[in-house]
C-alpha cells in the first residue's frame, strides 16, 4: 500500500452491509476523507446483514449512480466490491477498501455470516488491502442516534492509519470492532484472536406449516478476555487479522500420509 509522508493514500473504496443510507457508512466516509485523496462509495440499496460473502449469479444486478463517485446496487456487499474493482475503478484500483461501519459486532462465531466481512474478504481476493469496521451498540439506547458511533468516529482515523503504516500480508483482512462506550471511556486497543461465544440458537416455530425462525443465541457464561469478544466486552477496541487462506496447515501436514 502506497502511503504518503502525511499518512494519506490515493484512493479508498467504501462498502458496507447496512446499506447506502446507513449512518455508519456516512461516518466511515468522513473518516476516509481525512486519509485519502479520493473516496468512492459503492454499497447495497438496502440492509444485507448476514449475507456473508454471497454473490448474485442468477439475475441481473441494477447499479445506480447517486452522486460523485457514489453508487448503489440491488445486490450484495460482495457484488458491490466486484462491480467497483472490475468496472468503475478497473483502470485505477483502490489502494484500500474499508467496509462498514457496521452497526453491531462482527466477532467470534458470527464472522463468516457478516456482509461487512464479506466485502472486505472480496477485496483481499483481489489482493487489495482491506479493513472491516464494526461498532458495538448498547441495546438499551436508541440505535438511530449519532452518539452510537462516538467511539468509531473519534478513534477510526488513528486505528486505520496505524494499520496502514504497519501493513499486512495481502491474503489477510483486518477486522476492527469498537466498544459501545464514550470515546474517552475506552480501555485501549487489543490485538486479539477470534473467540467463541455461542452455545446454541433458539428455534421459534412459525405461523405456517413447517416454518420457523431463528431467535436469540444462548451465550457462554465466561468469555476469554484475550479473544475478540472478551476484549470488546471489556471496553477495548479490538483488532483481529483474518486470513482468507482457511487451510489448517498443521492438519494438512498430518494428513500428508494419506497421499498416494
Amino acid at each position: 500500500m502506497a502511503i504518503g509522508e502525511n499518512g494519506r493514500v490515493g484512493r479508498i473504496l467504501i462498502s458496507n452491509d447496512d446499506g447506502i443510507d446507513a449512518m455508519g457508512i456516512e461516518v466511515l466516509e468522513a473518516i476516509a476523507r481525512e486519509i485519502a485523496d479520493e473516496v468512492w462509495v459503492v454499497a447495497p440499496e438496502g440492509n444485507c446483514s448476514g449475507f456473508g460473502r454471497s454473490i448474485t449469479l442468477k439475475r441481473e444486478i441494477r447499479a445506480t449512480r447517486v452522486g460523485d463517485n457514489r453508487y448503489t446496487c440491488d445486490g450484495t456487499p460482495t457484488d458491490c466490491v466486484i462491480y467497483a474493482v472490475n468496472h468503475l475503478m478497473a483502470e485505477t484500483p483502490p489502494d484500500l477498501v474499508l467496509s462498514g461501519i457496521n452497526l453491531g459486532m462482527n466477532i467470534s462465531d458470527d464472522i463468516t455470516c457478516s456482509g461487512t466481512i464479506g466485502a472486505a474478504w472480496e477485496a483481499a481476493v483481489y489482493r487489495i488491502p482491506a479493513i472491516a469496521l464494526s461498532q458495538k451498540y448498547d441495546a438499551t439506547k436508541p440505535m438511530g442516534t449519532p452518539e452510537v458511533f462516538d467511539a468509531s468516529r473519534q478513534h477510526g482515523v488513528s486505528i486505520i492509519q496505524s494499520l496502514m503504516q504497519r501493513g499486512w500480508p495481502d491474503h489477510v483482512i483486518m477486522n476492527v470492532n469498537f466498544p459501545s462506550l464514550p470515546a474517552d471511556g475506552i480501555s485501549g486497543i487489543k490485538v486479539v484472536s477470534v473467540g467463541s461465544h455461542k452455545v446454541s440458537d433458539e428455534i421459534i416455530m412459525g405461523s405456517g406449516e413447517n416454518t420457523y425462525r431463528i431467535g436469540k443465541q444462548r451465550q457462554k457464561s465466561k468469555l476469554d478476555p484475550d479473544s475478540d469478544i472478551g476484549a470488546l466486552f471489556d471496553g477495548y477496541i479490538t483488532v483481529t487479522p483474518l486470513s482468507i487462506d482457511m487451510t489448517d496447515y498443521h492438519l494438512l501436514r498430518d494428513l500428508g500420509g494419506m497421499n498416494t
